[in-house]
């Protein structure tokens, strides 16, 4: 059988599902595909291709169509369908964090964001620079959800209290306040977001 780099793309993302992206390998997409390793790596050479392959699907799958009228809208918008097609696939966060695939599919996401910042007032070094604020907000927000850590909340309260950390024991239970990553995340981007003078 003939498999094309569609059917590649596909196992690689229910290898992904599977077995997380530590253990995603070209032989395990070649597992799930049904085929030898030489029909996976005909289309992909290595794992870090296979990967920014991936990425590149992921950033692609973000609609950047029917969008609102207002500039900050349309960033809004575009931001939490970057945010919900990382989190559409396991470890989405970190395999797109740190590749740059260079491809249309890629920019076109970067380009609606910056087109909106410029439409909204911001000058060009600030609409780039906050395009990328914002990416490595969602990028990092969304590692942070994917990646389920230990409850700190038992050595906050000692660590606070011994007097280390003046400024954390200024706001105290505020910095562990149990919002979940959805208001995190409202939040962060509202704050970004205000219009420029």
């Amino acid at each position: 059988m003939r498999w094309t780099l569609d059917d590649v793309i596909e196992a690689a993302f229910a290898t992904l599902e599977a077995e997380g992206l530590d253990k995603l390998s070209l032989r395990g997409v070649a597992r799930t595909l049904g085929s030898h390793l030489n029909s996976v790596s005909w289309y992909v050479k290595t794992k870090q291709t296979l990967i920014e392959t991936l990425a590149d699907h992921i950033i692609g799958s973000v609609d950047v169509t029917h969008l609102p009228d207002q500039p900050l809208d349309r960033v809004r918008t575009v931001a939490v369908r970057y945010r919900d097609a990382l989190l559409a696939h396991r470890d989405g966060g970190r395999l797109v964090a740190g590749t740059f695939t260079g491809t249309g599919r890629t920019l076109r996401v970067a380009d609606t964001i910056v087109g909106a910042l410029l439409d909204a007032g911001f000058d060009r070094a600030g609409a780039a620079r906050l395009c990328w604020a914002i990416v490595y907000f969602t990028l990092g927000l969304t590692q942070e959800q994917q990646t389920p850590a230990a409850d700190p909340r038992g050595s906050f309260g000692e660590l606070v209290a011994s007097g280390a950390y003046p400024a954390l024991a200024r706001v105290g239970e505020e910095l562990m306040v149990a919002d979940s990553f959805d208001d995190r995340f409202h939040y962060g981007l509202e704050r970004m977001l205000h219009s420029p003078a």
